[in-house]
């Protein structure tokens, strides 16, 4: 095997595939990166065995084969090479490359031992924005849960509800909804997705506003980016019913209020709440939140302004991480705040439509 091509995209194809290669591997060839060069093409391949991540570069092919170098050392190598152009030959069982004068050396692997991803053969799909799945996906993976003893909910669901996907995600602390506009579909997709390789993928997806192809079958699903193919398993189970927990009659104590002064303000009162599990108390009354915090280190209070009030006045705390974690991934101005007691579930909302719908339980002070 050789080929030349370009020091960058060939950087940039590795970190791809990199991010299949498990930090815990215990079999030696998962921590390697297939390379196969045919045509005009060369292709990068890594899994973990759950996670399957391919990509394709150009390239000019001198002799078509493959190899298998060690993955993660080969990466951080390429990013430290400053060459426009790279030759990459195999002979024997290493593996060179030439840049500028220099000339450097690695140690190839078994190519034959490295295992092939399964071909999907489902029709239940849909086709999706990038930049939109992606802003899906990010809305709801850090709401997964990390109990090992409920493995569904280490997972994401995606379903279709007429011509948006609904990702849904839940810990049994918070909950979160996203949807996007979807186009294409076919069969009736409703999987439920590890959040940690969601985690991987959504690193992988683009901005551009390509078309992503997504097919499930009955153990994975295809991300299909065009140059890109990721491949993951699904999780088995049934997904919890989260609409019963989401109230579903008009709440007791409604506001609309700008996220990022609400944010600022409830960062800084997070400060004196460390040794109180950021624990922060919000006080509706009239047009004004206030929030309030205390510990032996001090006290903060702070108002912030708040418009379309409705109900009555309303007392009610919170971790402040379970906020944060929702605010960071909305991208508008002003949020709907939505309290039923201080002691039932809130929901944070767009001023319009239903775009993402998240969940939070209250924390009970005592005092």
């Amino acid at each position: 095997m050789k080929f030349i091509c370009g020091t960058k995209e060939l950087s940039d194809a590795l970190n791809i595939v990199c991010k299949a290669i498990s930090g815990k591997a215990n079999i030696p060839i998962l921590e390697g990166i297939k390379m196969s060069a045919y045509g005009d093409e060369v292709t990068l391949m890594a899994t973990d065995l759950e996670l399957y991540i391919r990509t394709k570069i150009k390239a000019d092919i001198k002799l078509e084969g493959e190899t298998v170098v060690t993955g993660r050392i080969f990466a951080d190598f390429m990013r430290k090479v400053s060459d426009d152009e790279v030759t990459v030959e195999k002979y024997s069982s290493t593996l060179s490359v030439n840049y500028g004068e220099n000339v450097s050396e690695f140690q190839c692997m078994d190519d034959d031992a490295y295992p092939e991803p399964r071909a999907i053969g489902g029709e239940n799909g849909f086709t999706a924005k990038d930049k939109e799945l992606k802003e899906v996906i990010d809305g709801v993976i850090f709401c997964a849960s990390q109990d090992d003893t409920r493995a569904i909910l280490r997972g994401c669901k995606f379903s279709i509800e007429g011509d948006e996907l609904v990702a849904v995600a839940l810990d049994g602390f918070r909950l979160a909804v996203t949807r996007c506009r979807v186009f294409g579909v076919t069969g009736e997709p409703d999987v439920v997705i590890p959040a940690k390789n969601l985690q991987e993928i959504v690193k992988i997806i683009g901005e551009d506003d390509m078309d992503v192809r997504v097919t499930a079958d009955k153990n994975q699903v295809l991300f299909d980016l065009g140059s890109t193919l990721i491949t993951t398993r699904l999780l088995e189970g049934e997904f919890y019913q989260y609409r019963k927990i989401v109230p579903q009659s008009s709440p007791g104590t409604s506001v609309m209020v700008n996220k990022e002064a609400l944010t600022t303000s409830l960062d800084r009162a997070s400060l004196v709440a460390k040794n109180k599990k950021n624990y922060v108390k919000l006080s509706v009354s009239g047009n004004t939140i206030s929030i309030d915090s205390a510990s032996e280190q001090g006290k903060i209070h702070e108002s912030v302004a708040c418009s379309a009030v409705e109900g009555k006045d309303l007392d009610i705390a919170f971790n402040t991480r379970f906020l944060f974690d929702a605010f960071s991934r909305i991208k508008e101005d002003f949020i709907k705040l939505s309290f039923y007691s201080s002691t039932a579930p809130a929901l944070i909302l767009p001023k319009e439509g239903d775009k993402y719908l998240y969940l939070v339980l209250p924390v009970r002070l005592v005092g």
